[in-house]
């Protein structure tokens, strides 16, 4: 089942052979994070001074980046496949300074129609009802959103950025605000931004602090908590913020912000 929704997720994509993909390890790895993030959350119990004792060896991380880089991709129907289902996990987004109601309303027919019927037809997906896994906009364009989703029959959900995205450099309560005022316009994901000076300074309980009001402040809504990693500094805060993150809660965490260049 989708965590977001709490309704049966998109059906696995098959291969032209019909054979199912093989997820189930992928699966086994999400519910092992799961479990460790309860761990953590659980034998840390708000202690957070072996946050400082933490190191990251950055040429072994980077030597298993290039390995992994290095593997062989899947090929033909396989690829396909694979691909069909990386659609149905994207967030079809919009966060432009010109957004308007007509082309979030267009944003939203393309996350429920987001691949060409007659390709779909050629891969034999086409009554797979295959869509993106979300929407998301700025807080002010949740309305939008939502009533372009309705008006199209679509229930799919409503992600909405926050906390003075992409940069976090606003009042604490005013972040906290702007993630009630999308929830009450009908956003059931919140994107938040860290504030990266909490990060770079090593305010680590400040910055477990200010993440725990961001979960309360979504109330039912979903929390997604973004790192914007390439402002972090090293690895070493990166691995230091998303522990951080995790033991404040959080169970879906971002790299990067949609305007970071890709590192």
């Amino acid at each position: 089942t989708s965590e977001r929704t709490g309704k049966t997720s998109h059906p696995i994509p098959t291969c032209a052979t019909g054979a199912l993909l093989p997820e189930e390890n992928l699966r086994e790895e999400i519910r092992n994070i799961v479990k460790k993030n309860k761990n953590i959350q659980r034998n840390t119990n708000g202690n957070l001074s072996w946050i400082s004792k933490i190191q990251v060896n950055q040429p072994a991380v980077l030597r298993r980046a290039q390995q992994i880089q290095a593997r062989r991709t899947v090929k033909k129907e396989w690829q396909a496949a694979w691909l069909l289902k990386a659609v149905t996990f994207i967030d079809l987004t919009t966060l432009s300074g010109d957004d308007t109601s007509s082309n979030v309303q267009r944003l939203c027919y393309k996350a429920k129609y987001p691949i060409r019927e007659d390709l779909l037809k050629a891969l034999n997906m086409h009554d797979k009802g295959i869509t993106t896994a979300a929407v998301c906009v700025y807080p002010a364009r949740v309305c939008d959103a939502v009533k372009a989703l309705k008006a199209a029959g679509c229930s799919l959900p409503v992600a909405s950025v926050a906390t003075g995205f992409p940069a976090g450099q606003t009042h604490l309560k005013t972040r906290l605000e702007e993630i009630r005022l999308a929830v009450e316009d009908g956003a059931t994901e919140i994107d938040v931004v860290i504030n990266r000076t909490l990060v770079l300074t090593g305010q680590w309980e400040a910055l477990y602090d200010e993440i725990r009001q961001f979960r309360k402040a979504c109330g039912e809504a979903h929390l997604k908590t973004i790192l914007a990693t390439g402002e972090l500094g090293s690895l070493t805060n990166v691995y230091k913020a998303s522990m951080i993150a995790m033991m404040a809660g959080q169970r879906f965490l971002g790299c990067k912000t949609v305007t970071q260049v890709a590192e």
